[in-house]
């Protein structure tokens, strides 16, 4: 077999195998698969599961090892010892032990968690990240927060192991178009409802604007990948007076543009473990007014007041920020404008041709 790489994903599809998750990592390795297919490279995905398994995927073969969720780091052992030649770690919250001449990937800074403490913070850094550094020859991280946390703690081996390729837009997938005349304004949440993602902040801001204003709604465009978090979010919806003007879908990839094309408003209220999010280049590409915490990679994508706004994580500043957008159409459409201009330098072809280098360097064809 020519060429192989193994590809390490928590999970590309369900623990049973049966479906496709839904995600930003998802969607990262698929577009690095094509990239490597298309470089000749012949991929495989090896990843949690129920049970073993071996199924294919969008053409590529995936491989399920039963996975204990509690002792997740003896499945990643068990994949080492299974896999013979290259390996491609995608997430370095995921590994301990790397190949020589590997690459791994970091999508944020995940360990600033609102309950950690200094000392739990300091182990996650100081096995993962560490192990990272010490064993792999490349770290691709995909905003400029985790290599300026990582060069404080240290700065050596970040600058010798750390290099930065912000996330993707497809601007032929993404990009404005005629929106169809809806009767409300329609603030859009493109996340998943987790605590990370804001969703806590989010649905307690929206009580009292949907009393405030009657031509605003909500739409939330979520996975369905964890079934409790869809419970909790049915049992609050129930429970919302106005709540006829809180809408949900469950779009996959291939439906985000119109679900964007909708909005007017979108909202990217991360909490902690945040990179360039995709939800918040794809709304950029489409021309949104977008509000952004100043959370992670989110500061290296919005410039408050010029193609967005950047806020605080919190309710009171997510209320105000609301405010202000649904009351003043003229900003809105300076902030889209000038978000769809700044997209552009966050292109497919420019992440594609940054990740091609890495990989004729460190995984040359034979």
């Amino acid at each position: 077999m020519i060429n192989p790489i193994a590809i390490f994903v928590p999970n590309l599809l369900t623990w049973n195998g049966k479906k496709p998750i839904i995600g930003g990592l998802e969607k990262y390795v698929l577009a690095l698969a094509e990239l490597l297919t298309s470089m000749n490279y012949f991929v495989s995905f090896h990843q949690n599961a129920y049970k073993d398994f071996k199924t294919t995927y969008l053409n590529w073969p995936i491989y399920g090892y039963k996975a204990d969720p509690h002792h997740l780091q003896a499945t990643t052992t068990r994949m080492e010892k299974s896999i013979t030649g290259r390996v491609l770690y995608s997430s370095i919250a995921q590994q301990v032990y790397y190949r020589p001449g590997s690459i791994c990937i970091s999508h944020g800074v995940w360990w600033e968690l609102p309950s950690s403490t200094p000392s739990s913070a300091r182990k996650f850094y100081e096995t993962l990240v560490a192990s990272a550094l010490n064993q792999a020859n490349l770290i691709v991280s995909c905003d400029y927060n985790f290599l300026n946390v990582s060069r404080a703690i240290y700065p050596n081996l970040a600058d010798k192991k750390i290099r930065v390729i912000p996330n993707f837009v497809d601007s032929q997938q993404f990009s404005p178009r005629k929106k169809d005349h809806i009767k409300h304004l329609r603030i859009l949440y493109p996340r998943r409802i987790s605590p990370e993602r804001g969703f806590s902040i989010l649905i307690n801001v929206i009580t009292p604007l949907l009393a405030e204003y009657d031509n605003i709604e909500f739409q939330f465009a979520i996975d369905t990948n964890f079934p409790e978090n869809l419970k909790h979010f049915q049992a609050w919806h129930e429970n919302e007076v106005n709540k006829e003007r809180i809408l949900l879908c469950h779009p996959d990839f291939q439906s985000m543009p119109k679900v964007y094309d909708a909005a007017d408003i979108v909202v990217i209220p991360s909490l902690y473990s945040e990179g360039t999010s995709f939800s918040c280049l794809e709304a950029m590409a489409m021309g949104k007014a977008i509000i952004a915490t100043n959370v992670g990679g989110l500061t290296n994508l919005i410039i408050d007041g010029y193609n967005g706004l950047l806020i605080h994580p919190s309710q009171e500043s997510l209320f105000q920020a609301l405010r202000f957008l649904i009351n003043n159409h003229p900003t809105r459409s300076y902030l889209g404008a000038n978000a769809l201009a700044t997209s552009q330098a966050f292109g497919r072809d420019i992440w594609e041709a940054r990740w091609s280098e890495c990989i004729k360097k460190f995984y040359p064809n034979s």
